[in-house]
């Protein structure tokens, strides 16, 4: 069964979805395959790079060094719905990167177009994203304090 944890560092945010030494990040193209090293590290590939990587577990995170260089990462579980990519231009996703400061709505609802679902804020301004026509709401796929990217939708409408 594939685990996801949501990883932040330096005030970006990722969804990672690890199943077995196979690696998915959200909004990156490809998978990362993670083999074990006899010296301790791991050998990344993805695509047609390949990179040495180590790490430290710590208290709510990880340092880790790829290729000579350290980051500092928080990790936890993520226990929210998987977040889904646009298909089609439907209104429900932000317009920009940004953080979700207000969910109005949840799975059952009914909403008439026009209707606030989520309010995100981006650039010091909150943004309403409101619902582009009559409808159930079929699911959320996100949660304040989220940081979502405008590829993602936030609300689903039956």
């Amino acid at each position: 069964m594939a685990l996801q944890f949501r990883l932040s560092s330096h005030g970006r945010d990722w969804l990672a979805t690890v199943d077995g030494s196979t690696v998915t990040i959200e909004g990156v193209d490809g998978q990362f395959v993670v083999t074990d090293r006899a010296d301790g590290q791991w050998s990344i590939a993805h695509g047609d790079e390949r990179r040495i990587a180590c790490g430290i577990s710590t208290k709510g995170g990880a340092w880790t060094g790829l290729n000579a260089t350290a980051r500092d990462w928080q990790i936890e579980p993520h226990t929210g719905p998987a977040r889904h990519r646009v298909t089609h231009d439907d209104g429900l996703r932000a317009p920009m990167s940004a953080t979700v400061v207000k969910v109005h709505v949840s799975p059952g609802m009914s909403v008439e177009e026009g209707d606030p679902l989520v309010v995100v804020e981006a650039m010091k301004m909150e943004i309403p994203i409101r619902a582009s026509r009559a409808g159930l709401v079929k699911a959320v796929f996100c949660r304040e304090g989220d940081l979502v990217q405008p590829e993602l939708i936030l609300v689903e409408l039956e």
